[in-house]
Protein backbone atom coordinates (compact mmCIF):
# COMPACT_ATOMS: atom_id res chain seq x y z
CA UNK A 1 0.00 0.00 0.00
CA UNK A 2 1.29 3.79 -0.64
CA UNK A 3 -0.52 6.73 1.23
CA UNK A 4 0.10 9.66 -0.75
CA UNK A 5 -1.49 13.39 0.58
CA UNK A 6 -1.69 16.62 -0.57
CA UNK A 7 -3.32 19.88 0.27
CA UNK A 8 -6.45 19.45 -1.78
CA UNK A 9 -6.81 23.74 -1.71
CA UNK A 10 -3.78 23.92 -3.50
CA UNK A 11 -4.72 23.14 -7.32
CA UNK A 12 -0.64 22.58 -7.87
CA UNK A 13 -0.44 20.53 -5.25
CA UNK A 14 -3.74 18.22 -6.44
CA UNK A 15 -2.11 17.92 -9.50
CA UNK A 16 0.71 16.62 -8.61
CA UNK A 17 -0.91 14.21 -6.21
CA UNK A 18 -2.65 12.34 -9.69
CA UNK A 19 0.79 12.38 -10.73
CA UNK A 20 2.30 10.47 -7.91
CA UNK A 21 -0.55 8.39 -7.84
CA UNK A 22 -0.21 7.37 -11.16
CA UNK A 23 3.23 6.46 -11.21
CA UNK A 24 2.51 4.49 -7.45
CA UNK A 25 0.21 2.54 -9.33
CA UNK A 26 2.27 1.31 -12.31
CA UNK A 27 0.75 4.38 -14.63
CA UNK A 28 -2.28 3.35 -14.95
CA UNK A 29 -5.54 4.14 -12.19
CA UNK A 30 -8.27 2.60 -12.82
CA UNK A 31 -10.83 4.62 -9.99
CA UNK A 32 -11.20 7.70 -8.36
CA UNK A 33 -12.79 7.89 -5.36
CA UNK A 34 -13.56 11.19 -4.35
CA UNK A 35 -13.85 10.54 -0.85
CA UNK A 36 -11.65 13.90 0.41
CA UNK A 37 -14.23 16.99 1.79
CA UNK A 38 -14.36 19.52 4.29
CA UNK A 39 -17.64 20.80 6.66
CA UNK A 40 -16.68 23.82 8.33
CA UNK A 41 -19.12 24.72 11.04
CA UNK A 42 -18.52 28.34 10.94
CA UNK A 43 -19.83 31.15 7.55
CA UNK A 44 -23.69 30.99 7.82
CA UNK A 45 -25.88 33.74 6.13
CA UNK A 46 -25.98 35.64 9.66
CA UNK A 47 -22.19 35.37 10.61
CA UNK A 48 -20.06 38.28 9.76
CA UNK A 49 -18.78 38.30 5.82
CA UNK A 50 -15.30 37.48 6.64
CA UNK A 51 -16.48 34.02 7.89
CA UNK A 52 -18.75 33.35 5.10
CA UNK A 53 -15.78 34.47 2.78
CA UNK A 54 -13.81 31.92 4.63
CA UNK A 55 -16.23 29.52 4.45
CA UNK A 56 -17.41 29.67 1.16
CA UNK A 57 -13.32 30.05 -0.50
CA UNK A 58 -11.75 27.07 1.51
CA UNK A 59 -14.83 24.60 1.09
CA UNK A 60 -15.50 25.48 -2.89
CA UNK A 61 -11.48 24.66 -3.57
CA UNK A 62 -11.63 21.35 -1.22
CA UNK A 63 -14.35 20.07 -2.23
CA UNK A 64 -15.05 20.81 -5.27
CA UNK A 65 -12.06 22.27 -7.24
CA UNK A 66 -10.08 19.46 -6.10
CA UNK A 67 -12.42 16.58 -6.61
CA UNK A 68 -13.28 17.99 -10.09
CA UNK A 69 -10.00 18.54 -11.18
CA UNK A 70 -9.11 14.68 -10.00
CA UNK A 71 -11.56 13.66 -11.82
CA UNK A 72 -10.83 15.50 -14.78
CA UNK A 73 -7.36 13.94 -14.70
CA UNK A 74 -8.63 10.61 -14.37
CA UNK A 75 -11.51 11.01 -17.30
CA UNK A 76 -8.29 12.43 -20.14
CA UNK A 77 -5.82 9.55 -19.13
CA UNK A 78 -8.77 6.94 -20.07
CA UNK A 79 -9.93 8.62 -22.96
CA UNK A 80 -6.35 9.06 -23.98
CA UNK A 81 -5.72 5.17 -23.29
CA UNK A 82 -8.85 4.31 -25.28
CA UNK A 83 -10.02 2.64 -22.12
CA UNK A 84 -12.62 2.49 -19.00
CA UNK A 85 -12.41 3.74 -15.90
CA UNK A 86 -14.74 4.57 -12.78
CA UNK A 87 -15.44 7.70 -10.65
CA UNK A 88 -17.01 7.13 -7.10
CA UNK A 89 -17.94 10.70 -6.02
CA UNK A 90 -19.04 10.46 -2.05
CA UNK A 91 -21.53 12.49 -1.55
CA UNK A 92 -24.03 13.59 0.91
CA UNK A 93 -28.05 13.50 1.71
CA UNK A 94 -27.33 17.64 1.80
CA UNK A 95 -27.19 17.41 -1.91
CA UNK A 96 -31.22 17.40 -2.21
CA UNK A 97 -32.71 17.97 1.64
CA UNK A 98 -29.99 20.81 2.34
CA UNK A 99 -28.63 21.12 6.00
CA UNK A 100 -29.98 21.30 9.02
CA UNK A 101 -26.92 23.31 10.10
CA UNK A 102 -26.93 26.90 9.11
CA UNK A 103 -23.12 27.09 9.37
CA UNK A 104 -22.35 24.33 6.40
CA UNK A 105 -24.54 26.25 4.12
CA UNK A 106 -21.33 26.31 1.44
CA UNK A 107 -20.76 22.26 2.51
CA UNK A 108 -24.34 21.53 1.04
CA UNK A 109 -23.41 23.79 -1.81
CA UNK A 110 -20.38 22.39 -2.67
CA UNK A 111 -21.43 18.60 -2.59
CA UNK A 112 -24.73 19.49 -5.02
CA UNK A 113 -21.89 20.94 -6.97
CA UNK A 114 -19.50 17.88 -7.59
CA UNK A 115 -22.59 15.84 -7.96
CA UNK A 116 -23.55 17.43 -11.21
CA UNK A 117 -19.79 17.74 -12.25
CA UNK A 118 -19.98 13.62 -11.41
CA UNK A 119 -23.04 12.82 -13.82
CA UNK A 120 -21.83 15.57 -16.26
CA UNK A 121 -19.45 12.56 -16.58
CA UNK A 122 -21.48 9.74 -16.34
CA UNK A 123 -23.86 11.26 -19.03
CA UNK A 124 -21.21 11.78 -21.56
CA UNK A 125 -18.26 9.19 -21.29
CA UNK A 126 -20.59 6.37 -20.90
CA UNK A 127 -20.27 5.22 -24.25
CA UNK A 128 -16.36 4.86 -23.76
CA UNK A 129 -16.76 3.00 -20.32
CA UNK A 130 -16.10 5.68 -18.63
CA UNK A 131 -18.52 5.90 -15.54
CA UNK A 132 -19.39 7.64 -12.45
CA UNK A 133 -21.74 7.43 -9.77
CA UNK A 134 -22.39 9.35 -6.32
CA UNK A 135 -22.65 7.68 -3.02
CA UNK A 136 -24.82 9.90 -1.02
CA UNK A 137 -24.92 9.27 3.01
CA UNK A 138 -26.65 10.42 5.60
CA UNK A 139 -25.20 10.92 8.98
CA UNK A 140 -21.60 8.73 8.98
CA UNK A 141 -20.01 8.09 12.28
CA UNK A 142 -17.43 10.65 11.58
CA UNK A 143 -15.43 13.28 13.52
CA UNK A 144 -17.04 15.55 11.03
CA UNK A 145 -20.33 14.74 11.10
CA UNK A 146 -19.91 14.75 15.85
CA UNK A 147 -19.14 17.98 14.88
CA UNK A 148 -22.00 19.39 12.87
CA UNK A 149 -24.25 17.57 15.38
CA UNK A 150 -22.84 19.61 18.08
CA UNK A 151 -24.77 22.82 16.07
CA UNK A 152 -27.93 21.16 15.56
CA UNK A 153 -28.54 19.95 19.28
CA UNK A 154 -25.70 17.11 19.94
CA UNK A 155 -25.52 13.45 18.98
CA UNK A 156 -28.28 12.08 20.84
CA UNK A 157 -30.84 14.69 19.18
CA UNK A 158 -29.42 14.07 15.86
CA UNK A 159 -29.58 9.63 16.45
CA UNK A 160 -33.52 10.39 17.98
CA UNK A 161 -33.80 11.50 14.14
CA UNK A 162 -32.92 8.33 12.42
CA UNK A 163 -35.08 5.19 11.86
CA UNK A 164 -32.63 2.89 12.59
CA UNK A 165 -31.17 4.80 15.86
CA UNK A 166 -28.02 4.48 14.77
CA UNK A 167 -25.37 6.85 12.46
CA UNK A 168 -24.16 5.08 9.02
CA UNK A 169 -20.68 3.37 9.42
CA UNK A 170 -17.88 4.13 7.27
CA UNK A 171 -17.68 0.63 6.65
CA UNK A 172 -20.56 0.67 4.79
CA UNK A 173 -19.65 3.53 2.52
CA UNK A 174 -16.35 2.17 1.84
CA UNK A 175 -18.28 -1.85 0.79
CA UNK A 176 -20.49 0.26 -1.44
CA UNK A 177 -17.39 1.91 -3.47
CA UNK A 178 -15.55 -1.38 -3.56
CA UNK A 179 -19.14 -2.74 -4.95
CA UNK A 180 -19.21 0.07 -7.67
CA UNK A 181 -15.41 -0.12 -8.00
CA UNK A 182 -15.62 -3.44 -9.42
CA UNK A 183 -17.60 -3.04 -12.28
CA UNK A 184 -20.70 -5.14 -11.70
CA UNK A 185 -22.99 -2.13 -11.76
CA UNK A 186 -22.24 -0.89 -15.05
CA UNK A 187 -25.90 0.30 -15.91
CA UNK A 188 -25.98 2.21 -12.08
CA UNK A 189 -23.67 4.93 -14.03
CA UNK A 190 -25.34 7.94 -13.36
CA UNK A 191 -26.80 7.13 -10.20
CA UNK A 192 -27.07 8.27 -6.75
CA UNK A 193 -26.82 5.55 -4.36
CA UNK A 194 -28.54 6.73 -0.88
CA UNK A 195 -27.27 5.13 2.58
CA UNK A 196 -28.89 7.09 5.04
CA UNK A 197 -30.86 4.25 6.95
CA UNK A 198 -33.80 4.91 5.40
CA UNK A 199 -33.64 8.44 7.30
CA UNK A 200 -34.64 10.37 3.80
CA UNK A 201 -36.06 8.72 0.89
CA UNK A 202 -36.85 10.35 -2.15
Amino acid sequence: MTLLQADLADMAAVDTFWEQAVAAAGGRVDVLVNNAGIMMQAGGIEEPTEAWDEAWTQTIAVNVQAPARLMRHAVRAWLEAGRGGAVIAIGSWVTTRGTSNPGAIAYAASKAAIAAATKTVARNYADRAILAYVIAPGVVRTQMSVESAAKTGGEKAVTATLPMGEWVPPSDIAEMAVFLAEGRARHLTGATIDLNGAAYIR
